[in-house]
């Protein structure tokens, strides 16, 4: 099984949760990189990643027709129904299924840098983009600036041992580091911004169900034990707590918009 068949049971493993409990935050990211891209009426959009589908909706909600790309058959089947209309495939970042020059503006939210290899990635969506249209790369912001940060990395020690090497979710935080992976694709890479969102639960139990819904948690899940992985995110989502009983986690995203 390759690598995206693999990431894609896992991410489909709670498709349900991640669409219904820690998707909707990341709507101020979608809505300032469609911006910036100049996602409008007419345009042609392709989220490559698209997980659940509420990019493609605010897409279509701009008066853009959606495409996606997801290796998840649990979040794809979601999208579909999010975004009746749209055509939304199966598949691997590194060989997109679709021809060459077919879309004004493709974008990858967090998902590019985690593809075998992030360049060859990014040459596909360049290829499948037509000439001056518009790549997006958006990422972690800094570690400093993201609340979930703590999260993140108690999920990591619950996971096997990566490869040497291998990058960690902030690894493209740094100012000019989507720059430098932009590039070797043969991109045109104008100015990074950043967003800050905000995810946000009722209580603790919602909590833990919405932060339980990822790839990355269902494996540590498979390699830990689902005890020992919630526990060690309730310890670590401490700080998030409010007065209320409620969480709430502000965290920076850095996105790039290049040109074909």
């Amino acid at each position: 099984m390759g690598s995206s068949q693999v990431q894609g049971e896992l991410w489909s493993a709670r498709a349900r949760e991640w669409a219904e409990l820690q998707e909707g935050s990341f709507r101020p990211l979608y809505e300032a990189a469609f911006a910036a891209a100049g996602v409008g009426r007419g345009s042609t959009v392709l989220d490559v990643g698209c997980g659940a589908g509420l990019a493609l909706q605010i897409a279509q909600a701009r008066g853009a027709t959606g495409s996606g790309l997801d290796a998840a058959a649990g979040l794809a089947a979601i999208a579909r129904q999010r975004c009746p209309g749209s055509d939304i495939r199966l598949g691997d970042s590194e060989t997109l299924p679709f021809p060459d020059a077919s879309f004004d503006v493709t974008t990858g939210f967090n998902s590019f840098q985690y593809a075998a290899d992030p360049v060859r990635a990014l040459a596909e969506a360049r290829r499948v983009t037509r000439p001056n249209g518009c790549v997006v790369i958006a990422v972690w912001g800094e570690r400093e600036r993201c609340q979930l940060a703590p999260y993140l990395a108690a999920v990591g020690r619950l996971l096997p041992p990566p490869p040497p090497g291998a990058p960690g979710p902030f690894a493209l935080s740094a100012p000019g580091a989507l720059e430098a992976l932009a590039e070797p694709a043969g991109l045109r890479p104008e100015a990074a911004r950043t967003v800050t969102t905000s995810m946000r639960f009722a209580d603790e139990a919602t909590a833990l169900r919405g932060l339980l819904a990822s790839g990355a948690v269902e494996r540590a899940i498979r390699t830990s034990g689902e005890d020992m992985v919630r526990g060690g995110i309730a310890e670590a989502i401490r700080p998030g707590r409010q007065s209320d009983g409620s969480y709430v986690f502000a965290n920076e995203w850095r996105f790039l918009v290049s040109r074909v």
